[in-house]
Formats: structure tokens, C-alpha cells, sequence
């Protein structure tokens, strides 16, 4: 953090939230550790609305990044506790544990399979191996993956002896994915604690967990009735509605990867005639889009399986399988925000390499904006994207899935369980027709609500896209960024907050919605 900033940012922001006097109770909520600063800044503002609906005592994981004196300034009672160390003995233990897990799961060959006193951690340890690698597959089972097991372990020890030292009730983290968040969440909840996970930026949501199986509700997910109240509410004004999100999001004001999605420098298509002259495609022959996934962005940590490996083995057996099935158009389309994923172990352009004349790679350099599916594309695959929602919203455009994903039953996909029934499907796409009306309705009722009320406005955090959220000038000025809020927005701000104090007040509260 810079030095003379935090100095200013920290009188400012604790005249500015003293409006809410502390609670106190003996209840205790164990925050995961102070991380980047727009986190940190979330975190630390629903420490506060907690603390205010629950009456719990913030108290957050030590990091010698942080000043106590900066997280007071959000609430006066916040506390530092450090995450007691494993002693030498103890250590070894957990190495031996490291071990034999990994020596099981060397036998196997399933890393989803690692887990520990009961609780499963193979999805956070193989995705943390691709993140940390920068690779797009785990090829062999070296010693990085042992060191991966035995961090997951000690999290797991350590995090546990926390939440046994003070009356700790629960535990808020920002992700359920990774070694710190995950597992913290992960051991709380097994341990019979609330888990609160708080995700997002301006738009944010806070979901409380009692069980372990939740952890894969992904925190946009729409459920049946949150699909059926929505067609209820707008009846038939829900077109309306849905353009209106519609327009938010194309116009980059949504969600992080809407930028780059929706960049008005991209190419934009009309017409599927033009868009096969300029990729010499037969116009006559239906267009089948593969919508590619940053291949390391964390693939079975969200969601409760997958049917291949990885999204690297689902690319690589869809392609093998469009080479060989003449009767359609098969374009891959590169992630839009590939470029914050790197992968070292693969080549996308000698992947893609001497295609075949009926299949196409649209890469990071020549992209197409995501709109102009609407008019060339007539089947859209995906393993758990979020194009499997939108081009049945946008264009009643049917999807296929490869994964549970955060759409999964909502009626609009086509939801494959295994090899098998996936590759049938792709073998029948050229008689696969359009949705019907009922089916793109609840697609458009599942957009408006993932993009607009799974989550709330933050007034208080200023927009971040994916390339802000990387660069070392928001680390620079972000805090400038959030008093220039305090001021413009002050009303807006202490207006939300006072609504989210009410809505995870109420006894039974699972998730903060921006619906009633």
C-alpha cells in the first residue's frame, strides 16, 4: 500500500462509516487474510454489515501487508489473530499425510479423488496446480502437487486450531476456490461453523453456507424459483427488462469480461453469409461455435464435475471429433480474456494448426464480438460458460454443456452426463432446431437474474475491469479511487448499506439478492 495514502484514507474512512456504532457480542467471524486491495476493501465492508446485522467481532487472519489500524478504520473492534504454526513434530505428521495422499493418488491417477479428514480438496488441488504452473493440464504427478497437498493440509490444521482458540461462529473469504479461501471455508463449515462467501466488485453478492455441498452453488446461480418469480414479476414486460440488462452488459458497465466480450473494436457480423465468405464456410451447413475457456481460471473448483479432465481435454476432444464430422461449420472462439491466463505449456496456433477446410480458429487477435453469434451462430458448446445462458437469452441459440455449471435444469441446455451422450449430441447438431419460446423465456429470466439481481450495487467500490484488477497503478491509486466515492456517492452508499444490514439480519438469510 502506499504509505502517504493509507495515511490520508485511513481518518477519512473511520469518520466516514462512524456513522454505524460496533456491536458486541461473544461471537466471533474469522476473516481470511487482507489480500489485494479492492478485497480487502469488500471484506472490510461487510465485516461491518455483519457486524451490524449479526453482531459479529471481525477478526481477521494476520498479513504483515496490513496495518490493524487501516481494518479499525472500518470497524474499531476488528482484531488481528495469527494463524498458529505447526510445530516440529506436528509438521512432520502433516508431511507424512502430504505423502501418502500423494502416493494414493499417484496409484490412481485421480487427483479429484484427494481429500482430507472427510472433506473433499482434489478440485482446489488440481485447479491450484494449473493457476500456479500457468498450465492448461496436469501432464505428470511431480513434487509441486505434493507441496500443493501439503499446503491444503496445513491450511486445513491450522484454520481448524484458530476456530477452536476464541468463540469463533462463522468465517467470511472472497472465493471458494483457492488454498487460502477454499479451504478456510471449506474446514468451517465441516466444523458445523457459518461460511460466508462475499464475491464480486461494484456488483457484489454474500451467501452464508451451512453445509458442504453448497460450496459449488456457484454465487450468480439461479434456481427454478428464481426463474419462475422473475417471469412472474415482469410477466410480459420481461423483453423489456431483458434489454435493458442486455445493454448494460454489452456496453461493458456488467461484468468484467463484458469489456472484452463486447469491445467495440472486435469485428461485428450481421449476417451468417458474410461471416462464412470471410472464413470460406459453407453458408448452407449450420455453424457450430466451441466457445473456449481460460484453461487454467480454476475449471472443477466452481461447480460440482465436469465430464472430461480439464477444459484443455475437453478442447482438445472436441476438435478431434469436428475434424472428423464434415457435416457442419465447427469455429473454436478463443476467451476473450484469454490474455490474463497465460498457459506455458501449450501453443494455441500449433494446436489449431492446418485445420481441416470446415473448421475455424477465431484467436485473441482477430475476435469476433460475442454479439455476432446471434446472427452466424446456430448451435453454441461450451463446458460451463456463460455464453451457455446468453445466446439462448439473446437469440433463442441452443447450447450444449459439458459440466454442472450455474444454469444447469433451468430447461433452455442441452446437459450431456458423460462422453458418450455428450459426442452423441455433437453427432445430431445438424438436426438440433431452435428454442422454443417457453425455453428462451427462461433463458431471458436467467440472464436478467445473473446479471442483475444475484448480486447488489457497491457504491463504495469503484469499477474494476480484468486488466484494472492486474495493473500495478490500481495497487497506486485505488483508495483516491474510494474517497472520490465517499463524496459523490455518499447517500447512494449508506443507503445500501443499511438495506443489506436489514437483509442479512433476518434469521433464515442465505444470500443478498437486489430482489425481494
Amino acid at each position: 500500500m502506499k504509505l502517504n495514502l493509507i495515511n490520508k484514507y485511513i481518518p477519512v474512512n473511520k469518520s466516514f462509516w462512524s456513522k454505524y456504532k460496533p456491536k458486541y457480542s461473544d461471537a466471533h467471524i474469522l476473516i481470511e487474510e487482507p489480500k489485494v486491495p479492492y478485497i480487502t476493501h469488500l471484506n472490510a465492508v461487510f465485516s461491518l454489515i455483519l457486524n451490524q446485522a449479526k453482531s459479529y467481532i471481525p477478526v481477521w487472519c494476520y498479513s504483515n501487508k496490513v496495518d490493524l489500524q487501516f481494518l479499525q478504520s472500518y470497524m474499531p473492534l476488528a482484531e488481528y489473530r495469527k494463524l498458529p504454526k505447526l510445530n516440529i513434530k506436528q509438521y512432520i505428521r502433516t508431511f507424512i499425510k502430504a505423502i501418502n495422499s500423494f502416493i494414493k493418488i499417484y496409484q490412481s491417477k485421480n487427483i479429484l479423488s484427494f481429500e482430507y479428514e472427510g472433506i473433499k480438496y482434489g478440485d482446489i488441488a488440481y485447479d491450484t496446480y494449473l493457476m500456479e504452473r500457468k498450465v492448461a493440464t496436469i501432464r505428470r504427478f511431480d513434487h509441486y502437487l505434493l507441496l500443493i497437498f501439503l499446503a491444503i493440509i496445513i491450511r486445513h490444521e491450522t484454520v481448524k486450531k484458530i476456530l477452536g482458540s476464541a468463540n469463533f461462529v462463522a468465517v467470511l473469504v472472497s472465493h471458494q476456490i483457492d488454498i487460502e479461501s477454499g479451504v478456510m471455508l471449506r474446514v468451517a463449515i465441516n466444523l458445523g461453523y457459518k461460511g460466508y462467501l462475499r464475491a464480486g466488485h461494484h456488483q457484489s453478492t454474500l451467501q452464508c453456507f451451512t453445509k458442504l455441498d453448497e460450496v459449488y452453488d456457484y454465487e450468480y446461480k439461479p434456481f427454478p424459483n428464481d426463474i419462475n418469480k422473475i417471469i412472474t414479476l415482469f410477466g410480459n414486460k420481461l423483453e423489456k427488462k431483458f434489454n435493458t440488462v442486455l445493454q448494460r452488459q454489452t456496453s461493458g458497465k456488467g461484468d468484467a469480461d463484458g469489456k472484452y466480450a463486447y469491445n467495440p473494436q472486435n469485428k461485428f457480423y450481421h449476417s451468417k453469409k458474410t461471416f462464412c465468405e470471410n472464413f470460406s464456410l459453407d453458408p448452407h451447413r449450420k455453424n457450430i461455435f466451441i466457445m473456449l475457456h481460460a484453461l487454467n481460471d480454476y475449471p472443477h473448483s466452481h461447480f460440482r464435475w465436469m465430464i472430461f479432465k480439464d477444459y484443455y481435454n475437453w478442447m482438445m476432444e472436441t476438435l478431434k471429433f469436428a475434424k472428423e464430422f464434415k457435416n457442419a461449420n465447427w469455429i473454436f472462439k478463443q476467451h476473450p480474456s484469454i490474455r490474463f491466463y497465460p498457459t506455458r505449456d501449450i501453443s494455441f496456433q500449433k494446436i489449431f494448426h492446418s485445420l481441416p477446410k470446415h473448421v475455424v480458429y477465431i484467436d485473441e487477435n482477430k475476435q469476433i464480438d460475442t454479439r455476432s453469434l446471434v446472427f452466424c451462430a446456430d448451435i453454441v458448446v461450451t463446458c460451463l460458460g456463460s455464453a451457455g445462458f446468453e445466446l439462448p437469452a439473446m437469440a433463442a441459440i441452443p447450447t450444449i454443456v459439458a459440466s454442472d455449471n450455474f444454469y444447469t435444469n433451468l430447461g433452455f441446455a442441452y446437459e450431456p452426463k458423460n462422453r458418450g451422450e455428450y459426442f452423441d449430441h455433437l453427432k445430431k447438431v445438424h438436426t438440433i432446431e431452435r428454442l422454443t419460446p417457453d425455453q428462451q423465456e427462461k433463458a431471458k429470466a436467467a440472464y436478467i437474474f445473473i446479471y442483475e439481481f444475484s448480486r447488489v450495487d457497491i457504491s463504495c467500490c469503484p469499477i474494476l475491469s480484468l486488466e484494472d484488477q492486474n495493473s500495478s497503478e490500481i495497487f497506486r491509486n485505488y483508495w483516491k479511487f474510494v474517497m472520490d466515492l465517499y463524496t459523490s456517492e455518499k447517500h447512494k452508499i449508506f443507503k445500501e448499506t443499511n438495506k443489506y444490514i436489514k437483509d442479512v439480519s433476518k434469521f433464515n438469510f442465505e444470500r443478498l439478492l437486489s430482489i425481494n
